[in-house]
């Protein structure tokens, strides 16, 4: 069924990640707000997201969760931009957004983008307000590390390599680490960096065999990662 509609198994993954994405940003929201303003909860898609992102490929839905990006990439509100690599697409990597008659399309946050690969594997672009204010890049790769091990369906997570890194021009860590996810042998390649308050991240999370070919595809988005002025 999945290799006779690959769109529709892509759109299941899609929906899938996005709902983890959620639960990610739901704290980092949740400590934030009190230094925000109720209105700029909500992002009209019309305003942000649809000018923000100047090559949408073709869909019938109005909401950035349904539709597919190609290129350059740039996310104004927390103020990075990336290059999806040719051949392959963008999915939307935040909570779900509803639309609503008098203002459109309303989506809580825009945290980065999802780009599948192969089978299961995927690189992740995922952004949003550090969690704790005090802690050190070190302590973020820890808690991301912490994400792996308290996930019910891994076991058996073993890291690698850990190690300082450029994303950009700000200093990052990366790590990787090997883990089974019901049963399944994986892999994450995982990138962490701090700036004004920010914490970015990009991942990526393939089969051990996969991970030299993934790779090429990772590193070229990080070859085209920038910071730019948030909005």
């Amino acid at each position: 069924m999945d290799a006779a509609d690959p769109v529709a198994r892509w759109r299941r993954l899609v929906r899938a990640k996005t709902v983890r994405a959620s639960e990610r940003s739901l704290h980092m929201w949740q400590l934030h707000f009190n230094r925000t303003l109720l209105p700029a909860f909500f992002i009209v898609c019309c305003f942000v997201t649809a000018a923000a992102q100047p090559k949408p490929a073709q869909t019938s839905s109005a909401c950035p969760d349904e539709k597919t990006w190609t290129g350059r990439y740039r996310n104004y509100v927390y103020g990075f931009s990336l290059t999806i690599p040719e051949g392959l697409k963008g999915y939307w990597n935040s909570g779900p957004c509803a639309t609503d008659e008098k203002y459109g399309c309303l989506c809580v946050g825009e945290h980065g983008r999802f780009i599948p690969l192969a089978g299961d594997a995927y690189i992740e672009a995922f952004v949003g307000y550090q969690m704790e204010s005090e802690w050190s890049l070190r302590d973020h790769e820890q808690h991301a590390i912490s994400f792996l091990t308290d996930d019910k369906q891994n076991d058996a997570v073993s890291v690698l390599r850990s190690h300082r890194f450029r994303l950009g021009n700000l200093q990052a860590r990366r790590f990787q680490a090997t883990f089974r996810q019901n049963t399944k042998p994986m892999m994450v390649d995982h990138i962490v960096a701090l700036h004004e308050g920010v914490e970015y991240e990009l991942i990526l999370v393939t089969s051990p065999d996969r991970y030299n070919a993934d790779r090429r595809e990772f590193e070229k988005v990080i070859a085209s990662w920038r910071l730019t002025p948030r909005v």
